[in-house]
């Protein structure tokens, strides 16, 4: 994919987000979004019906999220030369994304399903939901990470490079 076509995919995803934030601002608010007054303390607000407050937006801030992820990973294609983008970069990216999105979806899923249900299991001391948050999204990043690493000689700066910028170092001493 070249420069242009790779900016263009870039500026797409971010007009879909703006109108998806755009539905999302248009969409009737629900009752009691900004809580509900504690009964004890008249400073503290209490949260409510979680589910009659999310689930209106829900399926806009799932896909939102996904836009912002690909957005992501577009942009980190940006930063790689266009002679460099190899059909391996895109599967290791590609994949990168997959689990970024796989981690996304899973922990969105569980916290809808509390919503709905009430419900939820425990692992490792926190709420399942919460559980993939503080444990999986994190570490699906490690994806890119490991692309950055091992591809850092092939993608971004490879032995050539460092030849010729030293080269160009030489050509012109410091002042």
């Amino acid at each position: 994919m070249n420069q242009s076509r790779l900016c263009l995919v870039i500026l797409l995803f971010g007009l879909l987000q703006c109108g998806l934030l755009g539905l999302i601002a248009v969409l009737p608010a629900a009752e009691n979004v900004g809580g509900l007054a504690h009964p004890l303390f008249n400073s503290m607000r209490v949260g409510g019906d979680g589910a009659a407050r999310f689930l209106p937006v829900a399926d806009l801030a799932y896909w939102f999220q996904i836009l912002v992820l690909a957005q992501i990973c577009c942009m980190i294609a940006l930063g790689v030369r266009p002679d460099r983008r190899s059909s391996g970069f895109w599967v290791q990216l590609g994949a990168s994304f997959g689990l970024l999105a796989a981690a996304w979806t899973v922990m969105y899923q569980a916290y809808e399903g509390f919503l709905v249900t009430g419900q939820t299991q425990m692992i490792a001391g926190w709420p399942y939901p919460t559980a993939w948050q503080v444990y999986a999204i994190w570490l699906s990043g490690f994806g890119l990470v490991a692309l950055y690493v091992v591809g850092f000689k092939a993608y971004v700066w490879s032995d050539d490079d460092e030849t010729r910028f030293r080269a160009l170092v030489k050509q012109y001493p410091a002042r």
